[in-house]
């Protein structure tokens, strides 16, 4: 058959290159200049690339080491055991780990046995089937108790999800939880080697990846579905058999009207949006990796200091920190200049080191994607599309299937195994 796949980030070029494999002919369209969606990078200095948002995989990630093998990249997957904390007043506490949760001095003792107890029940449930129904703010507080409660999960539910903080499912707190491990895993080079290598492997199998396309129509075209595009060369309009879109349902909507997905409510409201602020500062921020800011009067959720996992001099020397967010659509900060972003987000830089200054910025970049993250309330499994529309030849797959695991490389991976085996005869 003759497929068209929408999107060039993992899930599409895993789909992509699957097909090709299976000897069908295969055109993925990315409408970015780069591979990769949502985890595609730019380069810091030539030849030294980062990821626009911040990505590492787990031990559990099975399917991306799996495919990292695959592609012959397994020798530069290095795992990495970096701190994680929590800002409790203004300062980070390392919590990322059973010994460091039972030394947690900022919790009394009972409270911290009986958050452990909560957190080892979830990382021994094998499903969150059991716990779905609940809200986890209110679960939580149940579990934890008030302290534990108050300060950590309440406050990262908060700055996380905004007012919708309170709809949010255990099963996607469980899955958080349950897929976590200590080690973190990171490519050396980064994840760009890996669209790098997907790429070459799809065209290897005769597939064809066109970049800059942003496709305006799906429609269908008597027996087959045909899909239009914009492109620095002009662009163009073919028919194929098949059309895969791995964008999110309502952008698919959009471009494909009649699908069926126009009336699509996945989450309890609308996906929040990702943004990032990368600054590549002269020298390190804190030396920890992982800082959850969750206090609404800062800008920004996480702050990462990626070199406090990969070394500086794998940026030319530069020390390389995330600050993200999850925002509403119309949030306006990741709209302004990066030098109002750069002010906004002062005061919680001169927390996390009182002696940041601004001249340590050596540049800068900022990032945003809608529909980065589902609001996964606790009726959300009963509205997930299925792979097929009300188009005939045209499917959709996108990380709003990946229930109750969160968005992530792996379960993409994971995603585009599922379709496939449907697109070949399989059950759905």
């Amino acid at each position: 058959m003759r497929y068209a796949v929408v999107g060039g980030g993992v899930l599409g070029l895993t789909v992509g290159l699957r097909l090709a494999q299976r000897g069908h002919e295969v055109v993925v369209l990315e409408r970015n200049a780069v591979p990769g969606g949502l985890a595609s990078s730019f380069e810091v200095v030539p030849g030294a690339w980062l990821e626009r948002f911040y990505h590492h995989i787990f031990r559990t990630d099975r399917a991306a080491v799996a495919l990292i093998e695959e592609l012959g990249l397994g020798a530069r997957l290095r795992w990495h055991r970096p701190v994680s904390t929590v800002m409790v007043d203004g300062v980070p506490r390392q919590l990322d780990s059973p010994r460091s949760l039972l030394a947690f001095g900022q919790l009394s003792i009972p409270s911290r046995l009986r958050m452990a107890a909560a957190l080892g029940f979830l990382k021994l449930l094998p499903s969150p089937g059991p716990i779905e129904r609940y809200a986890a703010d209110a679960w939580m507080r149940r579990a934890c108790g008030g302290e534990g409660h108050e300060l950590v999960w309440h406050p990262l539910l908060r700055a996380k999800f905004g007012a919708a903080y309170d709809a949010v499912s255990m099963a996607w707190l469980w899955a958080r939880i349950h897929d976590r491990t200590t080690e973190l895993g990171y490519l050396d080079g980064g994840f760009h080697q890996l669209y790098a290598a997907l790429v070459d492997a799809l065209t290897a199998a005769g597939g064809t990846l066109v970049l800059g396309a942003g496709v305006s129509v799906i429609e269908q075209d008597g027996s087959g579905v045909a899909v239009a595009w914009t492109s620095p060369d002009g662009g163009g309009r073919a028919r194929f058999d098949r059309v895969v879109s791995t964008l999110a349902p309502a952008m698919t909507a959009r471009l494909a009207p009649g699908s069926g997905l126009e009336a699509a409510r996945v989450g309890a409201a609308a996906p929040l949006a990702a943004h990032c602020l990368v600054l590549a500062l002269n020298r390190p921020l804190t030396g920890i990796y992982w800082i959850g800011a969750a206090d609404r009067s800062w800008p920004f959720l996480a702050v990462v200091e990626h070199t406090a996992l990969l070394p500086a001099a794998s940026y030319g020397g530069r020390h390389l920190v995330y600050l993200g967010a999850y925002r509403q659509a119309d949030d306006p900060l990741p709209k302004q200049s990066i030098d109002e972003q750069v002010q906004a987000a002062g005061p919680l830089l001169r927390t996390l080191n009182p002696e940041f200054d601004p001249s340590w910025i050596r540049e800068s970049w900022s990032f945003a994607e809608p529909f980065a993250q589902p609001i996964v309330d606790t009726g959300y499994r009963s509205r997930i599309p299925g792979f097929r529309t009300a188009i005939d030849g045209l499917f959709t797959a996108n990380m709003f299937q990946v229930y109750p695991h969160d968005r992530g490389q792996n379960y993409s991976i994971e995603l585009a195994g599922r379709l496939v085996a449907v697109l070949e005869g399989g059950r759905e």
